[in-house]
C-alpha cells in the first residue's frame, strides 16, 4: 500500500481493539480467518456426511475399499487448513497486539516525560522572565525604532523572511521526530501551568491529562485567549452563512447533483480547499426512502485566513485556536458549519456523515462529539482532535500524516475510544519538496493517502466504506455550497 506520494503504507490502530499493524497485515489476518471459518464448515458438513445413519438402514461405514475414502482425505485436508489458518492467524494478531502494547508504554513513558520536563519550565518560568527582562526590552526598544524609521517595514519584512525561509526549508517542521516532541509538549502545557503556581509534580500528573484531565490543551488554549483577547487578538464576533457558487460568488445558485462518493478519496475530493474567497462548507443531502429522513454528507475545509484579529471570515486563526479551548465556546467556524446545516435543513434526527480537512477535520469530530446532530460517522483528515472523544456507535477514521505537525497541535489521545487511526508518512522516500513550509499537510497530500486507502482490505476501513455507502444508498444528491463571514459585534 505505498506509492511515490504517500512514501510508506498506512499504519491502522484502534477500531475499538489494541492491534497496531499495516492495512495490509490486518487485511491477511482477516482473510486467514475467513478461511479458517470456511475450512471449519466444510468439515462440518463432511462429518454430517459421515454421521448418516437412520433405524432402517445401518451407519455408513468408510473403507479403503469405498469411495467415501476421499471424503476422509478431503476431511483431512480441511483439518490442515484449519489449523495452518489459525496459527498464522494467531501470529500475525499477536505480533499487532505487540506492537500496540509497545507504542502504548512508549507514548505513556512520553507522556511523564513531556509532563516533567513541561512542569519544570513552568518552576523556572519566573526566573527565566527576570532573566531575559533586559533583552526583551532591547528588543522592543529597537522594534520602536524600527517602525519610526522604516514605518513598520522592517518588522512586516521580518516576518516574510522567516515565512520564506520555512517555505525554502520545509525539512525541520515535517520531521517525524519534530512532530513527534511538538505532541508531547502541546499535551505538556498544562503541566507547566502547574509549575509555575509551585505545586508539586504529583498534582501535574493528577490534574492533567494523566490524571483527572481536570487541566489540558483546552485549559491552555483557553488561558492564552484570555490574555490576547484584551489586546484585540483572537476574538470572536457573531457570523452569518451565504448559500454560494463553487468559486465563492454569492449568488443564490441552482442546486446542483452528484453522485455518492464511492470511497475516501472521493470524500477528501470533494472538501473545499481552504482559500480566500471560496466556499467553506458543502453539503451532500440524500432522500431517504419511504418513511425515512434524509441523510447528508458534510464537508468542510481548513484555515483560510491567518488573520489574528478575527475581523474577516470565520476559518482563520481565530478559530484554530478558540476550536482547542472549548470552554470559552464554539469557535466561529464551527458556528458557521451548524448555521449552515441548518439553513441547508439538516434535522436532529436525520443521519450526518462530516468530513473535514485540518479545521475542518476537527469541527467535524466536534459536530459528532456534541450530540446536536444525528452523526453516523466522522472522518477527519490531518486534524487535530487528539483530545476531542467520540461516541460510542459512531463509526470514525482519523488520518494523520507522521511528518505533518498540524495534528500534533492537538496534543497525544486523552483516552480510549473506538475510531479508527491511520497513518502515513508523507515524504519517507525523500526530502520534502521547498515551496511550502507544510507540504505534508497540504489537501491534496491527504487525498492521496485517501486513495491508497480506498485500495486497503483492511477490515476497519472496509466497515467505514459500508457506513458511507448506507449514508448514500439513495443517491444522487443535492448539492450545496456555503461561505461564512464575521459580522460586526463583540
Amino acid at each position: 500500500m505505498s506509492g511515490p506520494e504517500s512514501g510508506e503504507g498506512l499504519l491502522v490502530s484502534g477500531g475499538g481493539g489494541t492491534l497496531v499493524a499495516t492495512d495490509a497485515v490486518l487485511a491477511e489476518a482477516a482473510v486467514l480467518r475467513t478461511l479458517q471459518t470456511e475450512a471449519e464448515s466444510w468439515r462440518a458438513r463432511l462429518a454430517r456426511i459421515r454421521a448418516l445413519d437412520s433405524a432402517q438402514t445401518p451407519a455408513v461405514r468408510w473403507t479403503d475399499a469405498d469411495p467415501g475414502l476421499g471424503i476422509l482425505r478431503t476431511d483431512t485436508v480441511f483439518a490442515d487448513i484449519v489449523e495452518r489458518s489459525r496459527t498464522l492467524a494467531d501470529a500475525l494478531l499477536t505480533a499487532a497486539e505487540d506492537y500496540g502494547r509497545v507504542e502504548r508504554a512508549v507514548e505513556r513513558a512520553s507522556g511523564v516525560a513531556g509532563a516533567w520536563l513541561g512542569y519544570l519550565v513552568g518552576r523556572a518560568a519566573p526566573l527565566m522572565i527576570l532573566g531575559a527582562l533586559p533583552n526583551l526590552a532591547a528588543i522592543a526598544l529597537g522594534g520602536l525604532a524600527g517602525r519610526a524609521l522604516f514605518g513598520g517595514v522592517f518588522a512586516e519584512g521580518s516576518l516574510a523572511d522567516v515565512a520564506a525561509w520555512f517555505q525554502a526549508n520545509p525539512g525541520l517542521l515535517s520531521d517525524p521526530a519534530v512532530v513527534a516532541a511538538v505532541r508531547v509538549l502541546v499535551s505538556s502545557a498544562d503541566d507547566a501551568a502547574v509549575g509555575a503556581l509551585g505545586l508539586p509534580f504529583p498534582a501535574a500528573l493528577e490534574l492533567g491529562d494523566e490524571g483527572l484531565g481536570m487541566l489540558g490543551l483546552s485549559s491552555a488554549a483557553g488561558t492564552a485567549l484570555l490574555l490576547v483577547r484584551p489586546f484585540g487578538l483572537l476574538r470572536e464576533t457573531p457570523v452569518s452563512v451565504h448559500r454560494v457558487t463553487e468559486t465563492g460568488s454569492p449568488v443564490h445558485p441552482a442546486v446542483l447533483a452528484a453522485l455518492p462518493p464511492a470511497g475516501f478519496g472521493e470524500l477528501a475530493r470533494r472538501i473545499p480547499d481552504a482559500r480566500a474567497g471560496g466556499p467553506q462548507i458543502r453539503i451532500e443531502r440524500y432522500a431517504g426512502a419511504a418513511g425515512s429522513p434524509p441523510s447528508w454528507i458534510v464537508y468542510i475545509g481548513g484555515t483560510a485566513e491567518w488573520d489574528p484579529t478575527g475581523t474577516g471570515q470565520p476559518f482563520d486563526l481565530a478559530s484554530d485556536v478558540s476550536g482547542a479551548a472549548a470552554p470559552l465556546g464554539p469557535s466561529g467556524a464551527y458556528r458557521a458549519v451548524v448555521e449552515a446545516m441548518h439553513a441547508a435543513g439538516v434535522q436532529p434526527q436525520d443521519p450526518v456523515l462530516p468530513v473535514g480537512h485540518s479545521l475542518g477535520g476537527q469541527i467535524a469530530v466536534q459536530l459528532a462529539e456534541s450530540g446536536e446532530f444525528n452523526a453516523v460517522g466522522v472522518a477527519s483528515f490531518g486534524s487535530p482532535t487528539a483530545e476531542l472523544s467520540i461516541p460510542a456507535g459512531v463509526e470514525a477514521v482519523t488520518v494523520e500524516r507522521t511528518d505533518d505537525i498540524v495534528p500534533a497541535f492537538g496534543g497525544t489521545a486523552a483516552g480510549v475510544d473506538d475510531r479508527v487511526l491511520v497513518r502515513s508518512r508523507a515524504f519517507a522516500a525523500g526530502e520534502a519538496p521547498a515551496g511550502q513550509a507544510l507540504p505534508a499537510h497540504s489537501l491534496t497530500s491527504y487525498q492521496a493517502t485517501a486513495r491508497l486507502m480506498d485500495d486497503s482490505a483492511e477490515p476497519n476501513l472496509l466497515r467505514f466504506r459500508d457506513t458511507l455507502a448506507g449514508v448514500g444508498a439513495s443517491g444522487p444528491a443535492e448539492v450545496t455550497r456555503w461561505r461564512g463571514i464575521r459580522t460586526a459585534g463583540p
